[in-house]
């Protein structure tokens, strides 16, 4: 398959009519359907739908646009190195970073770390995808990711960073049922009303499967990715959320939020570093996951010093 008309393809479902790609593309229009007619000839399948509106992806039209978007980002990824250094790889390195973390407060210091060790190294940082992130792992989608880790998963390593207990966010005037040590019960997370990820979402997972063996049904009235939005949204007092401990403390410092352990039972959250297990990394994206284990996995006891 030719990646100059996966990148042509690209271009058009980004810019949304072929006037508008060709002008890009600095290509004749006639010249630039021919080739969409070409890929649309090799694949058995139409790929766009052309309407008074603009253009529009077919199924197929989406599937190739999100793998074709992966395949010029690996051909990108291998020029770059090839023509580096051995000893100043470069290329684009993509990390996913789970919201609802301390993933987040991690970045800046990362990219200061990568950025002053290997300035030829340009990072794409991914905090929420059309797929889960294991799943984007095995995809080629990311190079490596800094996740809740979901149990084993076929074609995925995950090393341990922490295991944190997990707590309630609320706003400080929110009345929040407590047993007698101040602390939330999960049977009481059923009649609170919630803002968190999708289901999708690790974390997720663990409070509703928890909420459920309660007898409970989790309530979650907005939906949030981002983790940036958050602490706006529990200020205005839209609905509670639930973090691991550290995180809570780093994104909900002090007034007007209160933070409350969840017991009976604790609910804990496993964080890790994801890579591939099976496919290689690139040189670039070896160095970054070496400096992402300096900053987050703990050493071995016989490591540190007495």
């Amino acid at each position: 398959m030719d990646t100059r008309r996966l990148r042509y393809f690209v271009t058009i479902v980004d810019c949304g009519t072929i006037t508008r790609a060709a002008e890009m593309l600095y290509l004749a229009q006639p010249a630039l359907s021919q080739h969409v007619s070409a890929l649309e000839a090799e694949l058995g399948q139409q790929l766009l739908v052309r309407s008074h509106k603009g253009i529009t992806p077919t199924n197929a039209g989406r599937s190739l646009y999100r793998y074709a978007q992966e395949i010029l980002r690996l051909e990108e990824s291998v020029q770059r190195e090839i023509r580096s250094d051995d000893d100043s790889p470069s290329g684009t390195v993509a990390i996913g970073l789970a919201s609802y973390s301390l993933a987040s407060t991690m970045t800046v210091p990362l990219l200061q770390a990568i950025r002053s060790r290997y300035p030829r190294i340009v990072m794409r940082l991914v905090e929420t995808l059309t797929v889960i992130h294991s799943q984007a792992l095995r995809m080629g989608q990311i190079d490596a990711a800094l996740i809740y880790d979901p149990g084993p998963v076929r074609g995925v390593r995950f090393e341990r960073v922490s295991v944190d207990e997990l707590y309630l966010v609320a706003p400080d005037w929110f009345e929040i049922p407590l047993d007698e040590k101040g602390d939330v019960p999960v049977a009481a997370l059923g009649g609170l009303q919630f803002l968190l990820p999708s289901r999708t979402h690790t974390l997720r997972k663990l409070v509703e499967q928890a909420v459920h063996q309660a007898d409970g049904e989790l309530e979650v009235v907005i939906e949030i990715e981002s983790t940036r939005l958050l602490a706006d949204a529990v200020a205005l007092g839209l609905g509670v959320t639930i973090l691991p401990k550290p995180a809570a403390e780093a994104l909900f410092p002090g007034d007007p939020f209160v933070l409350r352990r969840i017991v009976d039972p604790h609910l804990v959250a496993a964080f890790a570093l994801a890579t591939p297990d099976q496919q290689p990394l690139s040189a670039a994206a070896e160095a970054v996951v070496e400096v992402l284990r300096e900053f987050t996995v703990p050493r071995p006891a016989s490591c540190l010093g007495s």
